[in-house]
């Protein structure tokens, strides 16, 4: 339990007083008891010494002449001093006493006095115990006092004189009422002035403490000073580094906030660690780069799961490693995303490693960019190689004398032909995805009838249809118009990309199914063909440039791989999607959707 430096300072004053009161007033009380006890002392020593005088008895015969004379003695003695003279025998009992208290001849029964005078035959008064209360104390002072046979020096006759004590008792009582009364008045003062000095000196402190709280809690109050003792200048001292705290503390909290805020939406990863290799701090992207349950709290235990050799010591120490550059870092990958690694240690004020911050950079998309750039020349080298190749070979056969056979020389200018129109459709696909890309295909953009546009194309695509055997089935809604904003021939080239692949794989005398639907926010167009397929692995892939799903098919039937990743590309600038679904050997949907012209 606390207790209150104010409740200290009034019990330490309260029990000083009490100290003192109790000493002074032990010394007091004992000095009053002995003070009383001398004085009955001295009375009846005084009473027996008058007594002796008066007997000046030498033998034991005076003794007995002398009784009368001591009985008159006893009388005035008691008149005066009102104590209980006696006079006995050698052996304790009673000749001659001033009250009837005990018979003639009986022997008094005085264990403290009388045997110590029939022993040592010298005076005695009993010995007062100090502090000793009514009830347990010595009801009477006794004083003993031997008379001697000068001649033989035997005990003739011993003088009892017996005080009451009571006067010692009520007189010390009375002492300790006056003292009790002076501690509890003494004790009520210096409560009173000792809680207002504790006042005095605790406000300020508990002022002091609240504010401390309150500056803790983030709340920076002035206190009042009251005074210019220490106490004072304690205050002082505090509202000046209240102020101070206030001013660091707002600039602190303000870079606080702005690194929070940066990191927490940096697009990279950021991880700290102590000196000891322990995390301290990671931004939300490190959990979505690692992976919550992956995320330790060692250095040493995260990056070795990624396959990354690092020595957290040697990183620390500055020490590059040969498979660590200054400018590209470390590459690790994760499910097929990548993340360049930065490693940079950082230091406290005297310049001394604190730790280590370390900086994941997705680069995912630039290595694929990278990758597809290289996959994109290999391909256009591959697929210009091979038509230049049978058209140098043909050309060559032609000029070593085939050209002298007209059957020949023909079949090989119409292969040669193909070759060629190979060639500049891979061009013009090319030169189509460069001005996309480029952002300088202009569209001419109006409002145009978009199942007029379908209807014309299927039958544009006929022809084709009935050649490979397929079966056409085409549904729309004859009552709604399907009004877009568009370029008419970009569409039609869409169309017609669209059909000519649904035509080209599926199985012979196979069904096409074109539908046309429309709402509030859509113009959907659905060609479904019960073809060959596509698998799951291909079909994340089938926008992408020259992928082809069956290579060989694709090219035999004269396709460059570029003709989807146009028509996506084309749909989007109209604002529209294009969604593919397929299973291997039961056909392939493809849907599209553009938005309504509204006026």
């Amino acid at each position: 339990m606390k207790t209150s430096i104010q409740w200290k300072i009034v019990t330490i004053y309260l029990s000083l007083v009490l100290v003192i009161m109790v000493v002074s007033g032990t010394l007091i009380i004992y000095d009053i008891e002995n003070t009383y006890y001398e004085k009955l002392k001295n009375e009846l020593v005084d009473a027996a010494e008058m007594i002796e005088t008066r007997l000046a008895v030498e033998t034991d015969e005076q003794l007995e002449e002398s009784i009368d004379e001591v009985e008159k003695t006893l009388s005035m003695l008691v008149a005066l001093n009102k104590h209980d003279i006696y006079i006995l025998d050698a052996t304790g009992h009673l000749l001659l006493g001033s009250t009837s208290k005990y018979a003639i001849g009986q022997l008094v029964p005085s264990k403290q006095v009388i045997p110590k005078v029939i022993d040592k035959k010298q005076a005695v008064t009993l010995d007062w115990p100090n502090f000793a209360s009514q009830d347990g104390g010595p009801e009477y002072v006794e004083h003993a006092r031997p008379i001697m046979d000068r001649n033989t020096g035997d005990l003739l006759a011993i003088i009892y004189v017996m005080a009451d004590a009571s006067d010692i008792y009520n007189n010390v009582f009375n002492a300790m009422k006056t003292i009790s009364l002076a501690s509890m008045v003494a004790m009520a003062i210096a409560a009173l002035f000792s809680a207002i000095f504790a006042r005095m000196i605790t406000v300020p402190i508990k002022q002091l403490t609240k504010s401390s709280k309150q500056l803790a809690e983030g709340s920076f109050s002035r206190i009042p000073i009251y005074s210019t003792d220490e106490i004072g200048q304690l205050t002082q001292s505090f509202n000046y580094m209240a102020t101070e705290l206030s001013r660091t503390m707002g600039a602190i909290s303000s870079e606080k906030s702005k690194l929070e805020k940066i990191l927490q939406n940096m697009a990279d990863g950021v991880m700290a660690f102590n000196r000891q290799g322990v995390l301290i701090h990671a931004n939300p992207v490190c959990s979505e780069i690692l992976g919550e349950n992956r995320i330790d709290h060692r250095f040493d235990f995260i990056f070795p799961k990624f396959g990354v050799d690092v020595s957290f010591d040697q990183l620390m120490k500055n020490e590059e490693r040969e498979n660590i550059k200054a400018d590209e870092g470390i590459m690790m990958e994760i499910e097929e995303r990548y993340y360049n690694l930065h490693f940079a240690p950082y230091s406290n004020s005297l310049g001394e490693s604190e730790g280590l911050v370390v900086v994941m950079q997705d680069v995912t998309n630039q290595q694929k960019l990278d990758q597809m750039r290289k996959e994109f020349v290999a391909n256009v080298s591959h697929e210009l190689r091979t038509p230049l190749t049978t058209v140098k070979s043909y050309t060559e056969t032609l000029l070593d004398g085939a050209i002298d056979d007209r059957e020949i020389a023909v079949q090989f200018l119409r292969v040669m032909e193909k070759e060629a129109d190979r060639m500049t459709n891979l061009v013009k696909d090319l030169l189509e995805l460069s001005r996309i890309d480029n952002k300088q295909m202009q569209l001419d953009l109006r409002a145009i009838d978009f199942r007029s546009i379908v209807e014309d194309t299927l039958e544009a695509q006929k022809i084709h249809i009935e050649k490979k055997g397929h079966r056409l089935i085409y549904e729309a809604n004859p009552e709604l118009d399907y009004i877009m904003m568009g370029d008419s021939a970009r569409i039609r080239q869409i169309l017609h990309n669209i059909l000519s692949n649904a035509i080209k794989y599926s199985i012979d005398a196979g069904t096409i199914t074109v539908k046309l639907y429309k709402n509030k926010d859509w113009i959907t167009l659905q060609v479904q063909d019960t073809g060959i397929g596509i698998a799951k692995p291909d079909l994340a892939r089938i926008f992408e440039r020259f992928f082809r799903v069956d290579k060989a098919r694709s090219r035999s039937q004269g396709g460059t791989g570029l003709g989807l990743s146009i028509v996506k590309e084309m749909v989007e600038l109209h604002d529209g999607t294009i969604h593919i679904t397929s299973k291997v050997g039961k056909g392939t949907t493809v849907t599209v959707q553009f938005k309504p012209y509204t006026s």
